[in-house]
């Protein structure tokens, strides 16, 4: 008799570690683990960015649109076209390495309003495009899902080949922690501003998840210093064959949730200003750090491995096994990321939970609690 107790429990553990797999891997498969493994991928950013930050190429210079220089600037931002060709003009003569505008070109002619607008600025994107790469950004209206229409002087003068799309990738939670070089369309594909300058440096770039550990937090450059620059010399020193970024920076405009916020002003923040996730994003393509996402077939066998802690008789050896497991998991897995591959977590840790529940279930019917 106790011989076929033993047998009879011995398969009903052997049912249990089936069903908490296959429990685990409908866990997998749903929307709730995509948010649970996102989640605990910020967690990881968080760890490796505060005990083993990697370091990196200090070539990138953002020069911020801040509320001082908005403030600076007389005309409304729809009508800065001297003011961004001044900018670009100065920049040019620095000689940078390349030059990524990450601020929408007007859609018409403003000359009409003030007789040289448009001038001002075609000056400027032609001394840009004299002097280095330059890429502009191509923004898609979200209404019509087409591009924004750019005025067609500019759109003569920088062609195809000097448009990137501006877009920004989020999860479902809104956070933003994976890029694309190019974004499909009905024509094949179109690059975005990442992989419109990693053609334009003909650097060998890779596309994934975001490096949020890799190099230090940046600084910025305000657009009234650089307009109001006038030692050629400390224009060379800033920004001579560095990557130059333009864009916002303002504390309430074109913000983005992110992991962790390399803005060095304001790293405690939830979000970041665009220009500065931008500015990380290409940091990770140019040094072809994005880490990958571990294959399926892996997920599936962690899955099943955590199921086996079904098989512990003890309750209390399974809790004991489980938290282990967990804790060799998670560290693990912030070992993986460090080392190029994310390995997902969440399906594992639940199937845990679930192995060390079902266990403590068994447990206790078998002494008869629960009838």
């Amino acid at each position: 008799m106790p011989n076929r107790d033993d047998g009879g429990r011995s398969a009903m553990r052997a049912l249990g570690v089936a069903a908490i797999a296959l429990a685990g891997l409908a866990f997998a498969l749903s929307g709730l683990a995509d948010r649970l493994d996102n989640l605990l991928l910020d967690v990881q950013w968080k760890i490796l960015r505060r005990i083993d930050s990697r370091p990196a190429p200090d070539d990138i210079v953002i020069v911020g649109i801040d509320e001082a220089s908005v403030k600076a600037i007389p005309e409304p931002p729809g009508l800065w076209h001297a003011a961004l060709g001044r900018a670009l003009a100065r920049l040019a003569s620095a000689r940078p390495r390349a030059i990524v505008l990450d601020y929408p070109l007007p859609e018409r002619s403003y000359d009409g309003i003030k007789p040289g607008l448009d001038r001002a600025l075609f000056d400027g994107l032609a001394s840009a495009v004299e002097s280095a790469p330059l890429v502009a950004a191509l923004n898609i209206d979200p209404r019509t899902r087409d591009a924004r229409p750019i005025h067609k002087p500019y759109l003569a003068l920088l062609g195809e080949a000097r448009l990137g799309l501006g877009l920004v990738a989020r999860d479902a939670d809104g956070v933003a922690r994976r890029y694309s070089l190019l974004v499909p369309t009905e024509d094949g594909g179109f690059p975005t501003i990442e992989g419109r300058l990693c053609r334009a440096l003909k650097a060998e770039c890779g596309e994934g998840l975001i490096h949020f550990a890799l190099g230090k937090p940046y600084a910025y450059v305000p657009l009234k210093s650089l307009l109001g620059m006038s030692d050629d010399e400390l224009a060379r020193r800033l920004f001579r064959d560095r990557i130059v970024l333009i864009g916002e920076t303002q504390a309430f405009s074109g913000r983005i949730d992110v992991p962790a916020n390399l803005a060095a002003w304001e790293t405690d923040a939830a979000s970041t200003p665009g220009i500065v996730l931008r500015a990380q994003t290409l940091r990770t393509a140019l040094a072809n750090a994005a880490p990958r996402e571990a294959s399926r077939p892996l997920a599936v066998l962690l899955v099943s491995l955590a199921a086996l802690v079904v098989l512990v008789h003890d309750w209390r050896m399974a809790a004991v096994t489980g938290l282990l497991v967990a804790l060799l998991a998670t560290v693990a897995s912030v070992t993986a990321l460090r080392s190029g591959v994310f390995l997902p977590p969440g399906a594992m840790l639940v199937t845990l939970a679930l192995a060390v529940a079902a266990s403590a279930a068994m447990a206790f019917r078998s002494r008869g609690n629960i009838p």
